[in-house]
């Protein structure tokens, strides 16, 4: 079955999928995307909530789907879709701490658009309760009936954004209030309601990058990546407009490494909903009108292999019978102008090690008997340098830690003012009606994935 998803800002926070040509009718589901109906159970299947939309469902539904799920859970994992011989519909269900949000739609549903409204009022019910759990269920089952009625018509989401739902049905009444629904239903701007005043009009952005790679105990790159983000701080008054420019070489779609030898490009680029895409598309220009406060602006990825920023070689040494001898030497390979802050080596050594003795010119070395390893924690370290350390402990037998496989070591750290890929911001620039002067901040940070060696 063919399907084409696709994602609105305005009026609603889902655009349900459509049938694409050329795709046989007597395949093709007469109602692809309704929910027929939802159910809120604990984790015995008993229900605790039931909102049935259509008149579509019977008290054996949730039988049904009560004895697959019972069942599939004593061996593994449910999976999160499952069907019935015995019953013309698909259930889609979703745990959440000791609850089970399961919604009924048609076997030919589109199962990505279900879990979407289903993780979205579970993010409403948050924003409303806090934590979820079954007393919060039965203590404002009023108040959950109040929005199942709000953002389902018919079985098909409408609404889902949490924050305007908020204004106008009351945590405290339990019910719709008389007042009008604020204007951000209707209006395309539904991320940001109108009369936001703040005493000092500033903006922040932060450029965050998460460098993760894998290195085998030959010396070879296995796999890495670099995952950026543009998060931001909002604190703006009316409805202002924001252009962001960043560098043309990014914006085109490409990168320069902190070397300056590779070209690559930009995939997995996603915006937030505010962001208006013809202007990008055209001008490579980012325009928007933000939410308040904080926010992430765009996400972006670059699957290929990434310049290392932090080398660590590790040998590991048996000396005599009952003594390990481990030698590592780290360097920085980002330039000289930065520095790098917080960096902790995870080095795991064998079970019951004792009487660690440390050699290092710099930082601290702790023993961590729960994790089986010891620290390595370096306050500060320029690029361009090379540190080494020497650990030498006891264990009770070489043979039984010859025996056990080496583990990966783990390098945690975080680099200021610095981007690996290059990424740049020209400039950030705010438009309103009242004409005020916003002041822009803008901060660039790297930091560590997923950064492992394993040891020779």
């Amino acid at each position: 079955k063919s399907l084409l998803f696709r994602w609105e800002s305005a009026p609603r926070s889902l655009v349900y999928a459509r049938s694409v040509d050329n795709v046989p009718t007597s395949i093709m589901d007469p109602h692809p995307t309704a929910c027929s109906a939802m159910y809120i159970l604990n984790a015995s299947c008993r229900p605790l909530l039931r909102r049935d939309w259509r008149g579509e469902t019977t008290p054996h539904h949730l039988e049904h789907f009560s004895k697959m799920f019972l069942e599939s859970e004593v061996d593994s994992d449910p999976r999160p879709v499952m069907k019935s011989v015995y019953v013309q519909h698909a259930f889609f269900h979703v745990r959440h701490n000791d609850l089970i949000f399961m919604c009924v739609g048609h076997a030919g549903a589109n199962p990505a658009l279900i879990f979407a409204f289903i993780h979205s009022l579970i993010d409403i019910l948050k924003q409303y309760f806090g934590r979820i759990e079954e007393e919060s269920i039965r203590d404002n089952f009023v108040l959950i009936y109040e929005l199942l009625d709000e953002i389902i018509d018919d079985g098909y989401p409408q609404y889902t954004e949490g924050g305007v739902l908020r204004r106008f049905i009351t945590l405290g009444a339990y019910r719709l209030d008389d007042t009008l629904a604020p204007a951000t239903i209707t209006n395309t701007v539904s991320w940001r309601p109108e009369g936001i005043v703040h005493g000092k009009n500033e903006i922040f952005l932060d450029v965050i990058e998460r460098c993760s790679m894998h290195v085998n105990s030959f010396g070879d790159v296995v796999h890495s990546f670099l995952a950026g983000a543009i998060e931001m701080k909002v604190q703006l008054s009316g409805m202002p407009e924001c252009r962001l420019g960043l560098n043309d070489r990014l914006s085109e779609g490409e990168r320069t490494t902190s070397a300056g030898t590779s070209d690559e490009r930009m995939e997995d680029v996603k915006f937030h909903r505010c962001v208006k895409l013809h202007d990008f598309k055209a001008h490579k220009t980012i325009s928007f009108i933000p939410p308040d406060g904080c926010f992430e602006l765009m996400s972006y990825r670059f699957p290929s292999t990434t310049d290392p920023l932090i080398w660590l070689v590790g040998n590991k040494k048996y000396i005599g019978g009952t003594r390990v001898k481990y030698s590592l030497k780290l360097s920085a390979r980002y330039k000289e102008r930065f520095v790098a802050q917080d960096i902790q080596v995870l080095i795991p050594v064998e079970l019951d090690a004792t009487k660690p003795e440390v050699h290092c010119k710099l930082g601290t070395v702790t023993y961590v008997p729960e994790k089986e390893a010891v620290l390595w924690h370096i306050k500060n370290l320029q690029g361009g340098k090379e540190i080494d350390l020497t650990l030498l402990i006891s264990i009770p037998s070489v043979q039984v830690a010859r025996n056990g496989q080496n583990k990966h070591m783990t390098v945690s750290f975080e680099i200021p003012y610095f981007t690996p890929s290059g990424l740049q911001v020209r400039y950030l620039k705010v438009f309103e009606n009242s004409g005020y002067s916003a002041l822009p901040w803008v901060r660039y940070l790297t930091r560590s994935g997923t950064y492992t060696f394993k040891l020779n």
